[in-house]
């Protein structure tokens, strides 16, 4: 084995913290996790963590968590030696001459090739095969064969660009820069792509490997040249030749953050915003630096900047703008793209072109957006209400952009917020796309950036984030107020209501304009539908539309396409719309065995409750009739709460819960089987009757009969597996439907199926991707991410890979609960089907949406129940559209009264909860509380063992390990400054009491209150909260600073 030992650890430690970026970069497969524990780096279970984390999450930060649990291993000796041993194993010839080498070739060396990819890596993406080239790069050791694999099959399953963006990234990963560009280029001349390799090296002689300076510098004229590849991060700055000279700070230009998983390239433009000139001034000085010559770079004229844009752009802009209207366009110029006089032109610099494109807007808002725009650009708060697929998105594009430009004395600051993370990414990527020239940055719940948002205000112009991050920010004092911004963008703002985080800044900003606070910022809300609310009238309506208007501080009328009708007529796609009615089973037999068993679980329910006064009402009084409605689902819920606080007995508590969990479950399971095959309802039964079977051993005689029961279920559903009879014809209409459109619409075409439960989902997608085969389709289901009782959330990760499989064609069709309905843009989407699904007049608006494309159907398959409702929603839609037509009509004056008056009730509330809230603190009981499961009643720490870090509660008590059993969680990740490592479960039970996560090697057993209770242990009174503000007791905040002294104080009290 190789020795390095003219260094020691230190100093090889400081140059892997120094190139970190760059390092991480490189590793780009799991290949260097197996290579580091064939040599005793890693163990076995931080070597299988690491392996999935490859599997599940960008490259680069499985690279990234490699190199913190390899920084964690203090005491192992020669780690670094061993380390440049393996990757030099590996292949990974750059990272090692980082670490050993005394001196390194110069910047503009390192970087020449890197910037000249991001120069003309679209213009390589458009007209070369990838397929082409990966023989010789193996050949030539460039790339490996998984790279050769993962090119290969990109190619084959998304399209040649993307196979040739991962070829881009991938030559990068091995060779130290010199090497792999020479060879890169010898590669492009050997393949007949000789005008390639004079594109990017003008002097390029491949007998001499001549690399001179460039007199021309061509670039393509597609505005995705800039705004996908061109990556400009405030990271450390690279070092100079001397490896042992500290960092200074500099900007640097990489492609390291070009991620696999994301086959898309991104734009990050950090810092203070810098005016064209000084761009341009900044790109000259670039370019001097790599021997470029910066005179040569210019803007080309209108009429060929329009006739050469990126197609890839085009859809997007039109995803929002009636589909397919640009198809006859983007036949056009995939023609001019192969076209051979293309080259010629690149030859004689016609298309020059350079970085400054940056700063050219690439989209022209049309004059119905223009109209929408118009209030919000004169200043004025409003709410933009126009149909999903109006362009909404962009209007308000131009309207930042036109804020941003405004000149004042006051600083222009723009927070864009959406309420999910799935959206406000979408909405960010568009941002940062589309408004280049201004500095964007993205906070999500899982960064530490979420606790610290004023931070990132000086250097930013637009900040996105979900509006509770917002409020958090606002009510931990880190944001003084919402004056730091001056303009705030509510996207779906019909939200603003309730409790909702939109109302909540709603109401805080009114709170401040009465008190004299100045400088507030401009308010812009956008919706498709704003709703009616509990309206049964168009009168009511407008009152109800006024309230919203009053909450969000606007003056109507609302920013609706009067004008220019004609023109939005001509561009917004309105689809067809269909209704086909469900079969009913008569007889259904699954359904029946299903009664059958709520009847045996009832039973058992009654006998327990019959003799607790406290819940006799509810078994006979509040129970409802069907017992397959969402009443009944929502009563079992109610049942069982009110069973582990009004029941002394805890045996009794426990069982009577058990009923009442067991009477959920079938209350689902019959959603399932009213919808779909005898196959999904067992399956769904059987993944609740593994999680019961976890804690079998500690089951209570009562626990014991209804999961017997549950077993006879399952037993009996098994012999009707092959019962005609049995068979549910709607899921094979469903089906058939799916199959039918698919294949008429088209090979690009995208389906999105809306369900009511999560069971359904997932069953239903399950059955889908399984009968769609035939067709050569995929479907997956899409979810929320808030966990529901034992029913686990989709992270968010796991929802943005399949919006992007999606969105690339991997899946066809989605199936979706609400969470789908609102804000996902997916261009190619022309097929919507709602599967008795019934919501509101927002959410069919929200759902016929979906279907962006010209040509688009919709078709609503349901029930008599659900028809009768979509009859409904669509008279309360009308009535809406009515409502605002009405609300134009009303006198200023009365407008002005009603706001006013709306405005002062949402304050006198506002100020009623808070002062509520303060005497409720006030009054925290001074008495210690007991934490118990809700289920079993064991004792799991007490609530003065328990501190809040940030938005977590987190247990001290060193004993409380003992309690738990735990299992490694299925998707860990970081957030506030820590990671999520397992999952917790009673002992005693089975149910889930939380998360453990981990803060530098210091174990935090974090709290899931929903399945606690707690006791008073003077009273004896026993209370349940859904959150922790509620508990009666003041919980210590601490910082994450004081983790380790409070660990190891826990664990010297318990010695």
């Amino acid at each position: 084995m190789t020795t390095y030992d003219h260094l020691d650890e230190g100093t090889l430690d400081s140059r892997v913290r120094m190139w970190r970026p760059a390092i991480e970069y490189c590793f780009k497969k799991s290949d260097v996790v197996t290579k580091l524990a064939q040599h005793g780096l890693l163990n076995a279970e931080e070597t299988a963590r690491l392996i999935e984390l490859y599997d599940l999450k960008p490259s680069q930060d499985a690279a990234s968590e490699m190199l913190n649990i390899l920084f964690k291993k203090r005491a192992l000796a020669r780690k670094w030696n061993i380390f440049v041993d393996a990757i030099r194993e590996a292949g990974y010839d750059f990272a090692v001459s980082r670490l050993i080498n005394e001196s390194v070739e110069i910047p503009e060396e390192r970087e020449r090739g890197r910037q000249l990819l991001l120069l003309f890596g679209p213009h390589l993406e458009r007209d070369i095969n990838p397929l082409l080239l990966i023989t010789r790069l193996l050949a030539s050791s460039v790339i490996k064969d998984e790279d050769a694999d993962k090119i290969k099959n990109t190619t084959q399953t998304k399209s040649k660009r993307e196979g040739m963006r991962i070829l881009l990234q991938r030559i990068q990963c091995y060779m130290e820069p010199h090497r792999w560009w020479e060879e890169f280029l010898k590669v492009l001349w050997e393949t007949n792509f000789e005008h390639m390799a004079l594109l990017l090296e003008p002097e390029y002689n491949p007998s001499s490997n001549k690399l001179g300076p460039i007199d021309e510098a061509a670039c393509i004229t597609g505005p995705a040249a800039m705004e996908e590849h061109v990556m400009e991060d405030q990271v450390d700055a690279e070092p100079d030749n001397d490896l042992n000279a500290p960092p200074v700070p500099a900007r640097s230009y990489s492609l390291g953050a070009f991620e696999d998983n994301e086959s898309t390239y991104t734009g990050r433009n950090t810092g203070a915003m810098t005016s064209t000139a000084d761009d341009i001034n900044t790109l000259n000085e670039n370019l001097k630096e790599l021997n470029i010559k910066p005179e040569r770079f210019k803007f080309v004229d209108d009429a060929a900047r329009e006739s050469d844009a990126d197609s890839v752009e085009s859809n997007e802009w039109d995803s929002e703008n009636g589909g397919s209207d640009f198809d006859e366009f983007d036949e056009k110029q995939e023609g001019f793209e192969n076209n051979e006089t293309l080259h010629t032109r690149e030859a004689t610099g016609a298309l020059t072109k350079g970085l400054n494109q940056r700063n050219k807007r690439t989209y022209e808002p049309r004059d119905y957006q223009l109209e929408l725009a118009e209030k919000a650009l004169r200043g004025k708060n409003t709410i933009i209400c126009a149909e999903t697929g109006t362009g909404k998105t962009w209007v308000a594009l131009h309207v930042i952009e036109q804020h941003l430009q405004q000149t004042s004395k006051r600083t222009r600051k723009v927070a864009f917020m959406a309420r999910t993370g799935i959206l406000i990414k979408q909405q960010y990527n568009r941002l940062e796309k589309f408004l280049p020239r201004h500095n964007t940055k993205l906070i999500t719940g899982d960064d530490e950036d979420s606790r610290m948002v004023d931070a990132f205000i000086p250097t930013n112009d637009i900040i996105c984030f979900t509006p509770q991050i917002l409020v958090n920010n606002l009510d931990s004092g880190n944001i003084t107020s919402l004056s730091k911004f001056s303009l705030l963008i509510f996207d779906e703002c019909h939200h603003t209501r309730g409790d909702d985080p939109y109302a909540k800044l709603a109401r805080r900003y009114l709170i401040e304009k009465s008190n004299g606070q100045k400088e507030l910022p401009q308010i812009v809300g956008l919706t498709a539908s704003i709703g009616v609310g509990r309206s049964r009238t168009v009168e009511e309506t407008v009152d109800y539309i006024l309230r919203v208007c009053a909450l969000l501080d606007v003056r109507p009328p609302l920013s609706t396409v009067e004008r220019c009708r004609e023109s939005f007529r001509k561009w917004v796609n309105t689809p067809e719309e269909e209704t086909i009615k469900m079969i009913v089973k008569n007889p259904d037999l699954c359904r029946d065995i299903l009664l059958a068993a709520m009847e045996d679980a009832e039973a058992l329910l009654e006998e327990m409750m019959v003799f607790q006064p406290d819940m006799i009402d509810m078994l006979y009084e509040k129970r409802p009739g069907e017992r397959d409605s969402q009443a009944y689902n929502k009563w079992t819920v109610d049942i069982e709460k009110s069973a582990q606080q009004n029941v002394n007995d805890h045996q009794i508590s426990r069982d009577i819960s058990a009923c009442a969990v067991y009477l959920n479950v079938y209350n689902s399971a019959i959603e399932v089987s009213n919808l779909l095959q005898i196959a999904q309802v067992a399956r769904y039964l059987a993944e609740k009757q593994r999680r019961e079977s976890e804690g079998r051993q500690k089951h209570t005689e009562t626990e014991k009969k209804l999961f017997e029961h549950l077993t006879e279920v399952q037993l009996k559903l098994l012999k009707l597996r092959n019962d005609k009879d049995a068979a549910n014809p709607n899921v094979l209409i469903v089906s058939e439907q799916l199959q039918k459109m698919l294949q008429e619409k088209g090979e690009d075409s995208r389906a999105i199926v809306f369900v009511k439960s999560r069971a359904t989902c997932r069953a239903l997608a399950e059955f889908l991707d399984n009968d769609l085969k035939k067709i050569g389709a995929k479907a997956s289901p899409l979810y929320g991410q808030q966990t529901k009782g034992a029913d686990e959330g989709m992270t968010e990760s796991v929802q943005t890979e399949i919006l992007k499989k999606f969105r690339d064609g991997f899946f066809k069709v989605m199936v979706c609960t609400s969470v789908g309905a609102e804000g996902i843009d997916v261009p190619d989407c022309n097929i919507v089907l709602n599967y008795n699904y019934a919501g509101d007049e927002i959410t069919k608006i929200q759902m016929k949406g979906r279907g962006r494309k010209k040509g688009a159907a919709v078709v609503v398959m349901g029930d008599d129940k659900l028809l009768e409702q979509e009859k409904v929603n669509a008279y309360k839609a009308d009535m809406m559209y009515k409502a605002i037509g009405e609300l134009k009509k009303v006198g200023a004056q009365d407008v002005d009264y009603k706001i006013k008056m709306f405005q002062k009730e949402e304050m006198q509330k506002h100020r009623y909860k808070t002062e509520y809230e303060k005497a409720k603190k006030g009054r925290r009981a001074e008495d210690d509380l007991e934490i118990m499961c809700k289920r079993c009643n064991t004792i799991a720490c007490l609530a003065s063992d328990v501190r809040k870090l940030g938005s977590q509660h987190f247990v001290l008590a060193e004993e409380f390990s003992s309690k738990v059993t735990i299992t490694p969680h299925k998707s860990p990740k970081k957030y506030d400054g820590i990671e999520k490592k397992g999952k917790m479960h009673c002992k005693q039970c089975p149910l889930d009491w939380g998360i453990v996560a981990d803060r530098n090697g210091d174990d935090l057993f974090i709290l899931k209150l929903e399945h606690l209770k707690l006791r008073n242990m003077r009273t004896g009174v026993v209370s349940r909260h859904k959150k922790w503000l509620d508990v009666p007791y003041e919980v210590q905040e601490v910082g994450l600073d004081d983790i380790p002294t409070l660990v190891a104080a826990a664990s010297t009290s318990a010695k």
